[in-house]
């Protein structure tokens, strides 16, 4: 039976609702911030509604940015507006998460294929997002979580394939759900940042095969965290 989530009473960590910047976001971006924070941390778990009136309270922001957020939060894949009944977060079964590991594949292969032979120009981007990634904190999965999709993403865009860019754009939501349950289940994994940092130096040799092959190493700890799980929210 699914029960109503509701968030902590504490105040949210700095990172979660974008701490000393606050002030100078807007209401409805604060209270995307930390509601999605909150769903990618567990605070909501697959399955559970999120209460309008203990997210208005947490994120510190009246209703209608609040709404606003949930609404924008189901058009990305993270919940599933009910009528009458409000915004659930969207349970993902063991099966859609192999095959969103298989179509992830698929997407960033043919984008390294398509960057290598026909020598699409490496944006700067992927050496930058490396440095910051090596960066951070231990222990900050959520920026870990952002950034390692960010040089996915700065990957595919290199392929100059527009559609392709959308069909990954389309996996965000998941993507990044399943990295931070790799964190939270304690999956072994290699340090992203000089992962990363091969791959970027692959593509920018023109490497496909090496390019090809770090990729699948890389991406190799999702399988693992899909054989952790007997379920996320929701049977097979």
């Amino acid at each position: 039976m699914n029960r109503t989530a509701t968030i902590s009473d504490s105040p949210a960590p700095a990172h979660a609702i974008g701490g000393g910047k606050d002030a100078v976001k807007s209401a409805r971006q604060r209270a995307y911030d930390g509601l999605r924070a909150g769903i990618l941390r567990g605070d909501f778990p697959p399955g559970e509604f999120i209460e309008e009136a203990s997210a208005t309270k947490a994120t510190g922001v009246s209703r209608t940015p609040v709404r606003e957020a949930l609404s924008r939060l189901a058009a990305e894949g993270f919940l599933v507006l009910h009528p009458r009944r409000g915004a659930m977060v969207k349970p993902i079964s063991t099966n859609e998460l192999f095959d969103l590991y298989d179509v992830r594949l698929m997407v960033e292969s043919h984008a390294i294929r398509r960057i290598c032979r026909d020598k699409q120009p490496i944006p700067q981007l992927l050496f930058d997002l490396c440095d910051e990634h090596e960066e951070i904190a231990d222990g900050d999965h959520l920026a870990f979580a952002d950034l390692n999709h960010r040089f996915h993403e700065t990957v595919v865009a290199a392929a100059g394939n527009a559609v392709l860019c959308q069909v990954f754009e389309n996996l965000r939501a998941n993507l990044t759900r399943v990295a931070m349950l790799s964190f939270q289940l304690g999956v072994p994994r290699v340090r992203e940042g000089t992962s990363h940092r091969s791959i970027a130096e692959a593509l920018a040799a023109y490497d496909e095969a090496k390019a090809l092959s770090l990729t699948q190493e890389h991406l190799s700890s999702m399988p693992r965290v899909v054989a952790s799980l007997s379920d996320f929210g929701q049977s097979k």
